[in-house]
């Protein structure tokens, strides 16, 4: 009795040694970061189309992305919304990336992507504009930028923002550490309408009612469906005016 009473309480000393000499290996063999990564695996895509509907939207713009946006590495999910807000047709998507995956490379593969598939959405709708996630409470941290430029030379206000939008903005974006690149400033190529005072008071228009007019020139609106079987095809009508003599 006398040794087994001995022998105890060496073995309950020799299990808290053990874990306290596992508890100090496991504290020396944690992983410290000076500056860990604080990225979100998150990339939110935008893209508008004046004058379309939002089903028009979603079978002509947001499908097509939402297609080029899968085919990249590490992609877990995508959530897309199709809207019109005041006659602007919106898509919004945001990506969700796994933990593990490199969002700088991403994000580079995802606008490679997005760039070439311009070429084959319908020449009305906007540059498509890949952004960053950040969450709602450091958006107004987040405003304003960290640097500014001033984009100057002897060509027109067209030629230098198509040079920005073309050369400079890619560039910039593929500098490490640049998480979103904004152009403002300049104008697109615009036609230019001069309305005869008199000519306009005798018809009873008004420069309203003209200029209402000549945006209904551009339609584009959802007319239905069309089923066969277990398929559905979305018909479209598009009256796009293509030279300045058709107005």
């Amino acid at each position: 009795m006398i040794g087994a009473s001995i022998r105890r309480p060496v073995a309950v000393a020799m299990g808290c040694l053990a874990v306290a000499l596992l508890g100090a290996s496991a504290w020396r063999n944690i992983p410290i970061e000076f500056l860990p990564d604080t990225r979100l695996p998150r990339l939110n895509v935008e893209a508008r189309w004046r004058g379309a509907s939002p089903e028009t939207v979603e079978a002509f713009l947001t499908s097509p992305i939402e297609a080029a946006v899968q085919q990249v590495k590490g992609v877990e999910k995508v959530i897309s919304l199709s809207s019109d807000v005041q006659g602007m047709g919106t898509s919004a998507i945001e990506v969700h990336f796994s933990r593990d995956t490199d969002m700088d490379f991403a994000r580079l593969d995802l606008s490679e992507r997005l760039s070439a598939l311009e070429e084959e959405l319908p020449p009305a709708v906007d540059r498509i504009l890949v952004q960053p996630y950040i969450p709602p409470e450091f958006e107004t941290q987040s405003r304003g930028g960290f640097l500014r430029y001033t984009y100057t030379g002897p060509y027109t206000l067209e030629a230098l923002r198509a040079d920005l939008d073309d050369r400079v903005v890619p560039d910039l974006s593929q500098i490490e550490g640049v998480a979103l690149v904004q152009a403002s400033g300049g104008r697109d190529r615009l036609i230019e309408i001069e309305l005869n005072e008199d000519r306009v008071s005798s018809l009873g228009l008004s420069p309203f009612a003209v200029a209402q007019r000549i945006n209904d020139l551009d339609l584009v609106r959802e007319a239905g469906a069309i089923r066969a079987g277990d398929q559905e095809w979305s018909v479209t009508i598009q009256n796009r005016i293509a030279r300045a003599e058709e107005i």
